[in-house]
């Protein structure tokens, strides 16, 4: 079991944004948790294992409930509490071929079956997870949640047509969170919405993207100074609040 450190799980850790949060946990002390749906394809969790330590992989993805189930047991071994839980952009499923994100945003081609799977896996399998974790989040005392969300979420921030999949999935998960926020309110625990802004991998960046290390930088700083009164707001990397 862990000690006394930090404890944090963060899911989707087998994509850029994933892995930058796990990097930065481990740095500043945490005990990490990763989960992706394979780990042991992800070279650079290896790496970060090795080089910092106080890191365990799992086997999880979020929107496959029998995956959720098989990982429980692991993680209840690894740790009895959860003090932050970090889900990050879903790894892509079996409906996210690139021939069907395109297709399911554009008004003449988008398909009902596309719509409906990319809710069920973007909007409502993170809210699942959340409440089958909650024993793990209310054994820490005051835990915290950071459901990251993209700027595309935003009904005000909508003024043209397309992304139809990304941004009714956004939008609804944004709800649902909210709702979920007021949910474990009464047991200590906050939950925050981040948006990390279009991020940059590489130093060639255009004039509209941050770097991924200050992206994830302001994410972990917008979690944890948010207060239980801001539970559920939506906000940016900056600590703005974004409209809804």
């Amino acid at each position: 079991m862990f000690a006394s450190a930090r404890r944090t799980l963060v899911t989707g850790a087998s994509r850029p944004l994933g892995v930058e949060i796990v990097r930065q946990c481990l740095e500043r002390g945490d005990r990490v948790i990763a989960a992706a749906r394979n780990p042991a394809r992800v070279p650079v969790l290896a790496d970060l294992r090795a080089k910092y330590g106080g890191l365990d992989l799992i086997a999880l993805d979020p929107a496959d409930a029998a995956s959720v189930a098989e990982a429980m047991p692991v993680l209840e071994q690894i740790t009895e509490s959860l003090d932050l839980l970090i889900v990050a952009p879903a790894e892509p499923g079996p409906h996210d071929r690139v021939s069907d994100a395109a297709r399911d945003a554009s008004l003449e081609t988008l398909s009902a079956t596309g719509l409906v799977e990319h809710y069920r896996r973007h909007a409502v399998a993170p809210v699942l997870l959340v409440r089958t974790l909650l024993p793990l989040l209310q054994a820490a005392g005051k835990s915290r949640v950071l459901l990251v969300n993209s700027w595309l979420a935003s009904l005000a921030g909508k003024t043209q047509g397309g992304d139809h999949a990304l941004c009714a999935s956004g939008a609804a998960f944004n709800m649902l969170a909210r709702a979920l926020a007021h949910d474990v309110a009464p047991y200590q625990i906050i939950v925050g919405i981040g948006n990390p802004g279009k991020f940059a991998t590489t130093p060639e960046r255009s004039a509209m993207s941050v770097p991924i290390e200050e992206s994830v930088a302001g994410l972990l700083g917008v979690i944890e100074g948010l207060t239980a009164q801001r539970a559920g707001e939506f906000m940016d990397w900056t600590g703005a609040v974004r409209a809804w």
